[in-house]
């Protein structure tokens, strides 16, 4: 008999308590604003007879108003809903405005049967839209708030899709009505403390915004580094992402609308951004398993626009569930990757493993909370997992992503580093080069009585392969040409060749015989590498001896020198090199140059051709002419022509 007393009694006061609550009085005490926050009739369905003043509502279940509905006994569902509440203004009070919470889906607000305003779009032209975390503001016309007491009818509407990310109708406090310019001045405190909730991913915006304009800085002086050029849209994509969850949270906007921008970014242009980041940054293969990759990236991006668009709380469930499926092939390719690189002493990789793993288990996570979330097994984590919600919001993967960003750039600035130096010192290198070669291949060649020879060199690089050397002799007025072509291009050819250049003149201070000329150099290149080349030397009366070790022959007056084929230097220790003994009369102009001449091409990749060549000679094309016109033709090797022509015989 006691229990159903205190029963009794507890009924009879929590009544009390409720038909106490569902009125709001401004008039006891006087203030200028009241806050709404209590318990407002609630039932399910839709009739607009319920915005009716004179409705009895009395037979409605009371429901908090500073918690959805799924949170106090109407879990899964979906469609229309109604509150009532009412409230007492005082006399003379006519500047009144009404706010209201953030309220999950689509509402309109009437006041005594009038509509006052309305959020998103009611069936049949239902349009859902994310509402900010200030509410929403209604001024009341002033011939409602002359009338005092005011019945307030709040129409809800939730799509079947809108049930997974919580129930319908008011999600939180801070109802208020009351003096217009109070609500105002309360608004704007509450903007405040608002900004200063989303802090953290403000300044992760920015230091994301600056990772990505220096990642592109980077790339902008290392163009080769397309890592650079990768983590600058990485980082975009990310900033983006970032700041389209917080505009969708403080700003009214159409979340269908919303929601593509923000898969997009998310499931498509940063996970493309990280697999082509990864694949440069640590020189990854282009394997099937990176395609598989990049595949399922692409598949999980039609899974999240279906995910973008409405759908049943069925569709989400598989939506989620194959946003998870189809990201296990990106997140096992890096991870996978990382370990084999972190294994084989990489040292960015190693450097990059912990803030990377972590990153990516944060990420597994919050894909596994949010789909066990749209399947119903779980409340507590939601679509993002939150660390912190007070004072400030800081999200789990927004943590992680923030470490691994900072510890990438630190990566990416010491290799922009390592990398400014190598090409630093491969450009002192370059310039030592240039400068060896550029001695010991003459600009301007010695006085050579009886002969006018011209020259024309030009490199397919910065330092070339080809050589030659004009050595006249003073005790017999000889003179020795030598004309080569180092195998290959680039430092380590001209390196070579400013080699050869030095042994061929060691060779002169002994011999002038050609032949005996390339058979030291032949001996010298054993092991070093291949290089052609022609040895010639002209006496003062025109007796002219040539050797040749596989370089193309001379022309003599337009016309190619008939000789063997030869092995070049370096092939075969102790090879004889065919020699050639002939007359140069006065008037006779020999032309010698390296297979650059021949071999150049143009775009369709014909090439210059002898033809080409014994046509320019019998127009009597010099050294100049000969090498820039295969040069416009279109240069693949260096160039090197030489014109040696007799003057007259010397006394």
């Amino acid at each position: 008999m006691k229990k159903i007393l205190l029963l009794v009694l507890l009924l009879a006061f929590g009544a009390s308590g409720a038909l106490r609550a569902q009125t709001f009085d401004l008039t006891r005490p006087a203030e200028p604003v009241v806050s709404l926050d209590g318990l407002w009739r609630f039932h399910p369905g839709d009739n607009p007879a319920w915005a009716d003043p004179k409705f009895d509502d009395s037979q409605w279940t009371l429901l908090r108003s500073d918690r959805n509905w799924a949170e106090q006994g109407y879990k899964g569902m979906y469609g229309f809903g109604w509150y009532r509440f009412a409230v007492v203004l005082p006399a003379g009070l006519v500047d009144v405005s009404i706010k209201l919470p953030r309220i999950n889906a689509s509402y309109e607000l009437y006041a005594n049967g009038i509509l006052i305003g309305s959020f998103g779009g009611m069936p049949p032209n239902a349009k859902s839209y994310a509402d900010s975390g200030l509410g929403k503001t209604f001024n009341l016309p002033a011939n409602l708030a002359s009338q005092q007491h005011i019945e307030f009818g709040l129409r809800v509407w939730l799509p079947e899709d809108g049930r997974l990310q919580g129930g319908g109708g008011p999600a939180e406090g801070l109802s208020l009505i009351g003096a217009t310019a109070e609500i105002a001045r309360r608004n704007a405190i509450d903007r405040s403390a608002t900004l200063f909730h989303y802090s953290p991913g403000i300044l992760v915006i920015l230091l994301e915004l600056l990772s990505a304009a220096g990642a592109f800085f980077l790339f902008y002086q290392q163009r080769s580094e397309r890592e650079y050029f990768w983590f600058g849209i990485l980082m975009l994509s990310r900033a983006g992402y970032e700041f389209a969850v917080m505009y969708q949270d403080l700003v009214v906007v159409e979340i269908q609308r919303m929601n593509m921008i923000r898969v997009f970014l998310v499931f498509f242009a940063y996970q493309v951004a990280e697999l082509f980041f990864y694949r440069y940054l640590l020189k990854a293969r282009d394997s099937r398993w990176f395609r598989l990759a990049v595949a399922s990236v692409s598949m999980n991006l039609l899974v999240a626009l279906s995910f973008a668009s409405h759908l049943s709380s069925q569709g989400l469930i598989y939506a989620h569930f194959g946003m998870t499926l189809f990201s296990l092939p990106y997140y096992i390719w890096v991870l996978a990757l990382l370990f084999r690189r972190a294994h084989a002493r990489f040292m960015d990789a190693r450097l990059l493993l912990l803030p990377a793993v972590l990153q990516k288990l944060a990420q597994i996570w919050n894909r596994v909370a949010a789909t066990t979330f749209s399947m119903g097994w779980q409340h507590k984590f939601g679509l993002l997992t939150q660390i912190t919600t007070e004072p400030v919001r800081v999200d789990l993967v927004q943590l992680v992503n923030t470490i691994f960003m900072l510890a990438v750039f630190a990566i990416l600035i010491r290799r922009f580093t390592r990398t400014r130096s190598q090409e630093e010192s491969y450009a002192r290198e370059f310039a030592d080069a240039r400068e060896v070669q550029q001695y010991l291949i003459p600009a301007h060649l010695p006085a050579t009585p009886g002969l006018v020879i011209e020259s024309q060199y030009l490199p397919a690089r910065e330092v070339g392969g080809d050589f030659f050397q004009v050595l006249p002799d003073a005790k017999d007025g000889s003179v020795l040409v030598v004309v080569g072509d180092v195998a290959g291009k680039g430092l380590q050819a001209g390196m070579l060749a400013t080699l050869i250049v030095g042994a061929i003149r060691v060779a002169a201070g002994f011999t002038g015989d050609p032949e005996r000329i390339l058979a030291l150099l032949n001996e010298r290149m054993q092991g070093r590498g291949l290089v052609t080349c022609l040895a010639l030397r002209i006496e003062r009366d025109g007796k002219a001896a040539l050797a040749n070790a596989g370089h193309l022959p001379p022309y003599l007056n337009g016309n190619e020198m008939q000789m063997e084929g030869a092995l070049p230097l370096g092939a075969v220790p102790g090879v004889e090199f065919p020699a050639l003994q002939f007359q140069l009369a006065a008037g006779d102009t020999l032309m010698l140059m390296s297979d650059g001449v021949v071999e150049a091409q143009d775009a369709v990749g014909k090439l210059f051709g002898f033809d080409r060549i014994g046509q320019l000679l019998r127009e009597k094309t010099t050294a100049a002419g000969l090498a820039v016109a295969a040069q416009n033709f279109g240069q693949e090797d260096d160039i090197t022509v030489l014109t040696v022509a007799r003057s007259a015989a010397v006394a």
